[in-house]
C-alpha cells in the first residue's frame, strides 16, 4: 500500500516506481546490462545485428564431425562427442537419433 502511495505522489505508475528502486539496488554491471536490452527494445532494428548460434541440425561442419567421431571405434560417449563438436549433450543426443533413423549413422 505504501508503495502505491508513493508512486501516486511522484506521479508515476507502480510498475514505473517498483522498477526504479529495485535499478537503485542493483550491481553496475547488471544495470549497464538494463540499459542495453532497453536500447536494443527501442531500436528493433538492431536486434537483426546480434548473431544467434547456428542449430546443430544446420550446422554442416558439426554433423560431419559427428559423422566421423560415430565412426571411431571404440565409439565416444555422446557426451565426448557433445563436447568436441561444441552443442549441448541433449541436442547432439537428438541429433543422433534422427540420423540413426534416416540411415545416415547405424544405431
Amino acid at each position: 500500500m505504501g508503495l502505491e502511495a508513493e508512486a501516486i505522489l511522484q506521479r508515476k505508475t507502480l510498475k514505473r516506481l517498483a522498477s526504479e528502486l529495485i535499478l537503485q539496488g542493483i550491481s553496475p554491471k547488471a544495470l549497464r546490462f538494463v540499459h542495453e536490452e532497453s536500447d536494443l527494445a527501442a531500436n528493433p532494428m538492431t536486434r537483426g545485428s546480434i548473431s544467434r548460434r547456428t542449430r546443430l541440425s544446420e550446422d554442416k561442419e558439426a554433423l560431419e564431425k559427428i559423422k566421423q567421431l560415430w565412426k571411431l571405434d571404440p565409439r565416444p560417449s555422446v557426451k565426448e562427442i557433445a563436447s568436441l563438436v561444441g552443442y549441448s549433450q541433449a541436442a547432439v543426443k537428438n541429433q543422433i537419433k534422427r540420423m540413426q533413423n534416416s540411415g545416415e549413422l547405424s544405431p
